[in-house]
């Protein structure tokens, strides 16, 4: 019997998986050692500024990619070495354009006092290597390197946060912002480093007096819109409640409630790669029948449900005690806060079900509207209740803009389930939906 177990766990499908588990476990983890490692080494308005910056990014990323491998992925699957080469070649070309675009803009910022000088650098520095960091990612998965695209995620968002939480703890010297943008610099230098040397198979050499396909980019930006604006609708969600707590609250109430957003959209994080597991299966299943595809939705409503159950459940029941346990007073202060924000959370966790459906259906432009509907509802109450109710204006917004979008996609989705599908074949070319991992803590 153990000789038949280790036979097993040493079968590479089982092997790579259970690797990718616990490096994306690792990952996660990491996500929540930082946010109570910053807690207790910065000040409160230090993690709102941090919270700031990081929000700023998730917008930055998202503009730099333009959601362009939701078109790249379809052409690199079918495509020779030679291809998926000049495919990225394009690809690096369209995010230059988009980075110089992204420091004219930064610069002017400076200019006009809206972005703070010193940390400009550090911005436009992890912008790079981010993005760099997650495309390659990306592709590593394209490729079928899913093992090698789970240790660049973890240097990216993971190793770097327990090595730099020993300095910390030896050196307090070094307990400030900008150490943080350094060493998460770094994670990111490392993993871009990591996935050249994964992807140096690639024929790179036949690329000498390679010129951009400018037709194929067009063609890519117009493919990605309708992604694009998806996922700057999830982002909105996520991060306006940040700008607009900083305007009308002040830095360091946004400190605490940038404390507690960057664990919940941890969750929010974990919650995302439990459906990516089964977005194959809802793909799969639309294609083969009305049965399987209402089949492989229930298996992933209760899968999901009892996950965001689990993880609201017991993050609320922990969350008073740990801090006091690490004497955190000041965000023990503000624990109503995080109370209230948790039914947002769950929602969003559960909308992942009907958004996936609707994915599978090829129903994009259902997607786009509810996301951009939720988009406007978040700025819209965040901007009038964050005056009036402080953080738990922000909290109550962000369930209200949850709720919208939950209840509006399983509408949607059960009106799709009802329809009559006559084009079963349909989603053989469906790309991704927005990765979980351009949520930043």
């Amino acid at each position: 019997m153990p000789a038949r177990l280790l036979g097993f766990l040493k079968r590479p499908a089982v092997a790579g998986t259970g690797a990718a588990f616990i490096l994306r476990g690792l990952t996660l983890a990491s996500r929540f050692l930082l946010s109570l490692l910053l807690a207790r080494m910065l000040s409160p308005a230090e993690m709102g500024e941090y919270g700031l910056l990081t929000a700023a990014l998730a917008f930055a990323v998202l503009a730099i990619g333009l959601e362009f491998y939701s078109y790249t992925l379809r052409e690199r699957v079918p495509a020779t070495p030679a291809g998926r080469a000049r495919i990225i070649a394009d690809q690096i070309t369209l995010g230059v354009i988009a980075l110089l675009v992204i420091g004219v803009l930064v610069l002017a910022a400076i200019l006009v006092d809206l972005f703070p000088s010193r940390l400009a650098p550090w911005f436009l520095l992890i912008l790079i290597t981010e993005h760099i960091s997650l495309e390659a990612t990306r592709i590593l998965i394209i490729t079928e390197r899913p093992v090698r695209a789970y240790i660049g995620v973890f240097l990216r968002g993971g190793i770097w946060v327990y090595a730099m939480a020993v300095l910390m703890f030896t050196t307090p010297s070094t307990r400030a912002l900008e150490t943080v943008l350094v060493w998460w610099a770094l994670g990111g230098t490392l993993a871009i480093a990591f996935s050249a040397i994964s992807l140096s198979s690639l024929p790179w050499r036949e690329l000498r007096g390679y010129r951009p396909d400018w037709n194929a980019i067009f063609a890519g930006l117009r493919t990605a819109r309708p992604f694009m604006l998806t996922a700057a609708g999830a982002l909105v969600i996520s991060y306006v409640d940040r700008f607009v707590i900083d305007r009308f609250v002040g830095r360091e109430a946004l400190g605490i409630y940038t404390f507690y957003s960057t664990i919940l959209i941890g969750l929010l994080s974990l919650g995302g790669s439990v459906s990516h597991q089964f977005l194959p299966k809802v793909i799969s299943g639309y294609a083969a029948s009305a049965q399987a595809y209402r089949v492989a939705l229930r298996t992933f409503f209760w899968a999901l449900l009892v996950l965001a159950l689990g993880t609201t459940i017991i993050s609320s029941l922990l969350m008073g005690p740990m801090l006091n346990i690490l004497g955190l007073s000041l965000y023990a202060s503000g624990i109503w806060v995080f109370y209230a924000m948790l039914p947002g959370i769950f929602l969003r966790m559960m909308a992942d079900v009907p958004s996936y459906a609707l994915y599978a259906a090829r129903s994009d432009n259902y997607l786009l509207f509810c996301n951009l509907g939720a988009a406007f509802i978040s700025t819209l109450f965040n901007v009038l209740l964050v005056p009036i109710l402080g953080m738990y204006g922000a909290a109550l917004t962000g369930a209200i803009a949850s709720a919208v979008l939950f209840f509006s996609l399983a509408f949607l989705a059960w009106r799709k389930m009802r329809e009559d599908r006559r084009d079963p074949g349909a989603t053989a070319t469906v790309s991704l939906p927005p990765d979980p991992d351009m949520l930043y803590p």
